[in-house]
């Protein structure tokens, strides 16, 4: 007598959620920018290509849209290259505590 066995799920129905939650999101974003990069540093490309989490992409930060900004490849390492630059621009927010805004 064999037992018949459901697949093992490669996420969990939690992690595909917050992952929908996410690409909605990134969606609104690219809306928002209109293809255009809203960072604008000087290595630019003018293309909105990336999503840069502002506060980073832990939990619930995810898919919070306010936090999410529209960045070309180059602007993108840009930001990270650059923390102190980028948290003086408003390009990265710093985690403060976990009910901080």
């Amino acid at each position: 007598m064999t037992l018949k066995r459901s697949p093992i799920r490669r996420r969990s129905r939690a992690e595909s959620a917050r992952l929908r939650r996410y690409q909605q999101a990134r969606a609104v974003v690219y809306e928002r920018c209109g293809g255009y990069c809203e960072a604008g540093t000087p290595w630019c490309n003018g293309r909105c290509e990336q999503v840069h989490h502002r506060k980073g992409r832990d939990g619930d930060l995810v898919d919070r849209v306010d936090l999410l900004l529209g960045t070309c490849e180059p602007c993108h390492r840009y930001i990270h290259s650059n923390p102190a630059l980028s948290y003086e621009r408003g390009w990265m927010v710093r985690r403060l505590g976990e009910n901080d805004e």
